[in-house]
């Protein structure tokens, strides 16, 4: 322990404990307290799986850690939740807890042990340029207001609040709430945009013209100093619809600033992807997977199947990072992607181990209702569907994920009011999703409307979108413009001729809309074959 007294190590547990993403978590919490304090009265080297599950977990005596992982798993949320912890709110703390992987002993060290100030890092000791931090946090300055009256300080705030709230339902999402806005003589200098501790702020304003209201928001990267998004919102106002203007707005910023393929991880998933593999950890493993969803390729696929598995290795008992390597396998299986082999399987045992370690995780459940869509298993999906359903989502890329395998399933009206909910206003969903919106209006002989979703699906390296565009101009007797499309899909799919029946199966379940597909693809011109050893 060095210099460190046992008084403050147990003030910087309190100080840790007392963090509101910790208190939260008070198992977390519990076991925190416990490995310290046995640690301090010398039993560091006696702690065990066994004696935290029983002491700290309260399992039963008869516990057997070598085939239960639970300890394992909340350990590494414990170490997970500290490192945030030290890169936020205790990054000025002066004594650093930590548990090595390996063991469950906490390691205790001061702060800048080797002089340096709270304030100056390594590289920055150095003379080195410092990287701007991949890190997903986010602080909501109180907006200003503009109306002229101080007495509507209070809607201005209301606002941020209002933002702060939505924003916290994103569970990746590191938010940070302020409570007085800067001096004005310094509300551009940069370096106190630094001050707040965090690598994303929102900041805004609101102004009254008649009777309607105008809210001015934009996002800066702090790292930078630079605005990447803003918008105007302008509504009608009236005393009753106050609150509901502001939980209206604020519910549409949050999704579209928050969910995993919103404004703020796209920016921190298009820097992940240009760090070396070395320095990637198992949240950049995870920004590779948001960039995956968002710009879905076979070359990405590849990449982020291979960074997936580098991080499982490093924490094995991430159910996240399993159940994100499950729906890559099974993206691989779906699309019949080159050397699938075997992915069905690993799809299925990845997303079961990740179900197992946290069935109470949204992301989790959700991937476990692709798995059980992949294999046809109704009585599975359909429960897992409504688990999900009330577990309250709000990423609307969750969301839509849902509404996509629930329509394609062939519960289409329901599907697609959850499609219509996750994607009005928002930009935080994948570009996939428009393939169940536009076989929504095929089914119905709308080709005009299906053409104009399909339209939309505009992923460039996944073969459905010109596939559906075939279809529906076949359909629509457009056989000139359907011949692009046509040469589109060839060259993204050589093969899909000889297994247009089995690929289009894989998503759609309804076996007179699959041929009703293929009647608008031979209509089109593609020479579908009926060659059963393709299957």
């Amino acid at each position: 322990m060095g210099t460190l007294s046992e008084k403050e190590i147990l003030a910087q547990v309190k100080r840790i404990c007392n963090n509101p993403e910790f208190k939260s978590k008070s198992l977390l919490c519990r076991f925190l307290r416990f490995v310290v304090n046995e640690t301090l009265v010398g039993h560091g080297d006696q702690l065990k799986g066994y004696i935290i599950g029983v002491e700290v977990l309260g399992k039963d005596t008869d516990f057997d850690p070598e085939h239960d992982s639970l300890v394992r798993i909340h350990a590494g949320r414990l170490r997970r939740l500290l490192k945030m912890y030290y890169l936020e709110d205790g990054k000025d703390d002066p004594v650093v807890i930590e548990i090595p992987k390996g063991g469950y002993q906490p390691q205790f060290k001061l702060r800048n042990p080797e002089g340096l100030t709270n304030k100056t890092t390594m590289a920055e000791a150095s003379g080195e340029k410092s990287s701007p931090r991949i890190e997903p946090s986010v602080a909501v300055i109180p907006f200003k207001n503009l109306t002229g009256d101080p007495e509507k300080d209070y809607f201005a705030h209301g606002f941020s609040e209002e933002i702060s709230i939505e924003l916290t339902k994103y569970e990746n999402l590191r938010i940070i709430n302020c409570w007085h806005r800067p001096d004005p003589k310094f509300e551009n200098d940069r370096d106190l945009i630094g001050r707040y501790g965090a690598r994303f702020l929102i900041d805004g304003s609101v102004q009254l013209n008649g009777e309607r209201i105008k809210v001015l928001v934009k996002l800066i990267d702090a790292s930078t100093g630079m605005q990447i998004w803003a918008e105007r919102y302008n509504r009608d106002l009236s005393l009753e619809n106050l609150i509901d203007i502001e939980e209206d707005i604020s519910e549409e910023i949050a999704k579209i600033l928050g969910s995993e393929i919103g404004i703020v991880f796209r920016q921190l998933a298009e820097e992940a992807i240009r760090l070396k593999p070395g320095r990637l950890d198992v949240f950049n493993a995870m920004l590779h997977f948001y960039y995956f969803e968002a710009h879905q390729s076979q070359e990405l696929a590849v990449k982020s199947c291979y960074i997936l598995e580098q991080a499982l290795k490093k924490d094995p008992d991430s159910g996240e990072i399993n159940a994100m390597l499950a729906a890559i396998y099974g993206n691989a299986y779906a699309l019949d992607l080159p050397n699938n082999a075997g992915t069905h399987e690993k799809m299925s045992d990845l997303a079961e181990k990740a179900m197992a370690m946290d069935p109470d995780n949204q992301f989790i459940r959700i991937i476990h209702v692709f798995k059980c869509f992949l294999q046809n298993d109704w009585n599975c999906f359909f429960n897992e569907v409504n688990q999900c359903l009330a577990m309250n989502i709000y990423s609307p890329m969750r969301l839509g994920i849902l509404g996509f395998y629930l329509a394609l399933s062939g519960e289409w009206d329901q599907g697609k009011t959850i499609l219509n909910k996750a994607m009005n206003k928002n930009i935080g969903y994948p570009l996939y999703l428009y393939g169940a919106t536009s076989l929504y209006h095929y089914r119905k002989a709308e080709f005009i409307k299906a053409l104009e979703e399909a339209n939309k699906y505009d992923i460039p390296g996944l073969f459905w979108g010109p596939m559906l565009r075939a279809a529906c101009l076949g359909q629509l007797n457009r056989k000139k413009e359907a011949k692009r499309q046509i040469i589109n899909l060839k060259q993204l799919k050589p093969d899909f001729e000889d297994k247009a029946p089995y690929l289009i199966s894989r998503f759609v379940k309804e076996d007179d809309l699959v041929e009703n597909v293929l009647e608008g693809l031979r209509k089109a011109g593609v020479k579908i074959s009926i060659n059963p050893a393709a299957f």
